[in-house]
């Protein structure tokens, strides 16, 4: 009857290739595997072909929104967005709206049917958070814009609006260029609080 069968041991040379493989996989590329994990690096977001690098210039904005006693008070829909020295849309720069968004008449009219740019999450529920915005000076077609004043539109409802009339609307101003700027204390239109923060 036969003994046992006893695989044959791999030679010195099968060994040292094996090594070799192994540690070609230990050192070689370290992209993750896994862009879910949170230690691993964020990937770039494919929407923007152009990153912005860290500490680029930009604006920062705090707002503060106010109630206007609409049927959905205290919560709200708000919608930020950029226009240029001529009045043209340049970008959505944050949103807080889901299921109500058509009632924000004015950023409906300006940003046109399907912007999905810079959603920040649903409908608000209070008016004591303030809005917290940075705008990292780019158009809707992710180019950064050229130098010269830019008007920063917000507009919020609590309710189903049907005209302009039933929302809070307000307007603010900057300049883009080599000096920068900080404005405070702002209040326009239904929002309050306001800061303006630009870096260049």
């Amino acid at each position: 009857m036969a003994g046992p069968h006893v695989a044959a041991m791999p030679d010195v040379r099968t060994l040292a290739c094996l090594a070799f493989l192994l540690t070609g996989c230990l050192v070689g590329d370290p992209t993750p595997l896994d862009p879910a994990n949170p230690e691993d690096p964020a990937p770039e977001d494919p929407a923007d072909p152009n990153p912005t690098p860290s500490g680029a210039a930009s604006v920062r904005i705090t707002a503060t929104t106010t109630t206007q006693g609409g049927q959905y008070a205290p919560r709200n829909v708000v919608a930020v967005w950029i226009e240029d020295a001529q009045g043209q849309f340049v970008k959505t720069i944050d949103r807080w709206s889901s299921a109500r968004t058509q009632h924000l008449i004015e950023w409906n009219t300006a940003a046109g049917v399907g912007d999905v740019d810079s959603v920040s999450g649903a409908s608000r529920t209070n008016h004591a958070t303030p809005l917290s915005i940075e705008w990292k000076l780019k158009g809707a077609d992710q180019q950064l814009v050229a130098d010269g004043t830019y008007t920063i539109r917000m507009e919020s409802t609590e309710s189903n609006a049907t005209s302009a009339a039933d929302c809070n609307e307000a307007t603010f101003t900057f300049v883009k260029g080599a000096a920068a700027q900080n404005q405070t204390g702002l209040s326009n239109g239904g929002f309050t609080n306001v800061s303006i923060d630009f870096t260049p």
